[in-house]
Formats: C-alpha cells, structure tokens, sequence
C-alpha cells in the first residue's frame, strides 16, 4: 500500500480550522441570558463526534519494527493504520482510536543456537486511548513537523501478543490456537503529529516489557518455556507514522463522513 503525500487544496483545512473555532465563537455570539443559564449536560456535537484522523503505520521502505530484547532479535510487521478521533478543541483532550497491524512472520535464534520461526500477531485490547493537544502555526508550534496544524498527544496501546506456527529446528512445536500473553503489552506512543498536508512521515519509539505466555500447548504446557524466552521488559517498537487523511472531508485526504 503506498503513501499519499500530496497536496491538499485550501478548501481542505477551511473545516478543520471552522472546527477549532466553534466553540470560541458560539460563546462570543452567544446571548447575555445564556450565559447566565447552566452549560448543558452533554458536549456540543461537534466535541462529541470528534475530529476524525487516519495514519499509516509504517510502510515498506520504513517498516515497524519490534525488537525482542531477551532473543536479540527484530520483529518486522506488514503495514498498518491507526484510525481515531480527537474529542475536543481547548485544550489538552481527549483522544480515542483503534490499532490495526497485519501478523507477521518471524525468524529468531533461541538458546543462542537453535533457529526458530513463528507467526506473531499483535490482537488490540480494546481501543487506544489518551489525551492531545492541538497546536497550530507552522513556524511556531508545529514548526517540528512543518504543518499549519499538529497534535502533541500520548496515547497508550494495550496488545495481547499472539503466536501461531512455531517451529524449532525446523519442527513444529505445536502452541495450538490460543498461545498469547496473560496480560496485554502496554505501549504508549507519545510524539508531535501533524494534522494537515503535505506531512512527512514521524518517527516514533516506545520501550515496552512482554507479559509471559498462557494457553500455549497442545500436548503439553509450553507456557512456561515461552515465558522464559521471550517475556521480560526493555523490548522496544519503533515505527513511521505517515498522515493518511483528516477531518470528514470526502477522500482521499478527507476521512470521509
């Protein structure tokens, strides 16, 4: 899947910066006798559906990479998306999203000699979810990623790590269908995104630890043995993260509705 890196018509961010300002300027144009009224129970519309957003993680010529601290080894995962929603304009808010990586193949080298292969698979808890702040100005606070409008946000993604085809040698060493972490890994991104084109991709590296391994076995409890091969802290994730769209706007640079 390729990147889109072109460039977007005016017209594009006329929404986006309407949606920063509304809530500014209903509260300016509002009537005195509102003002003194109780603010409403739920959001404005606009707080509750969000601004939309979508990036590419990673793509073939940067790929994301996951590397296994106790086997030495790196991980390479296929090209994913991140699709979410900012809930809000003032200041630091919330965001929301969901986190999609293809599985992977993978080779390693366990007890130093022995060659292995595996399918790994990264299964979402859940949606992403943290905060953000929207900056704009593209020689002030974005100037870092060269867009009239970015996001500082922290995020945090919780993955159950799954594994399937395992062999060792060159033998199947049966894990059966669910061998996965106990817990979910906690990966929390924190990084200065822009929200307008044309965008470069950012590069972002989280530290993380691996949870042990549960369910893994046919035969017999091959948990433990997992556990002691792979789970333990100082893994790290790094990726691209390229813009794909923004806003409601029809594609390809808008989300659409």
């Amino acid at each position: 899947m390729s990147v889109l890196t072109g460039r977007v018509p005016r017209a594009f961010l006329l929404p986006v910066m309407l949606g920063l300002g509304a809530l500014s300027l209903a509260s300016a144009s509002a009537e005195p006798a509102r003002i003194q009224q109780a603010p409403p129970e739920n959001p404005p519309a606009a707080a509750q559906a969000g601004l939309k957003f979508s990036f590419y993680v990673g793509d073939d010529k940067q790929p994301t990479t996951s590397h296994v601290a106790k086997l030495g080894s790196d991980i390479t995962f296929p090209q994913g998306l991140f699709d979410g929603a900012i809930l809000g304009f003032t200041g630091r808010v919330p965001i929301t999203g969901k986190l999609a990586i293809p599985p992977t193949s993978s080779y390693f080298v366990s007890f130093r000699f022995m060659p292995a292969t595996g399918d790994v698979e990264l299964v979402p808890d859940g949606d992403a979810t943290g905060t953000v702040l929207v900056k704009t100005g593209p020689t002030g606070d974005c100037k870092a990623v060269g867009t009239s409008i970015c996001a500082d946000t922290d995020v945090t993604n919780k993955v159950f790590i799954k594994l399937s085809n395992v062999k060792v040698d060159g033998k199947v060493l049966d894990v059966g269908p669910n061998c996965r972490t106990a817990q979910p890994a906690v990966v929390n991104i924190k990084a200065l995104v822009p929200l307008a084109f044309p965008a470069s991709p950012v590069k972002v590296t989280s530290t993380f630890a691996t949870p042990g391994f549960t369910g893994c076995g046919v035969r017999e409890d091959l948990s433990p043995l997992l556990t002691g091969l792979v789970s333990g802290p100082g893994n790290t994730l790094v990726t691209h993260l390229m813009l794909r769209c923004v806003g409601s706007g029809p594609p390809p640079n808008g989300c659409g509705a």
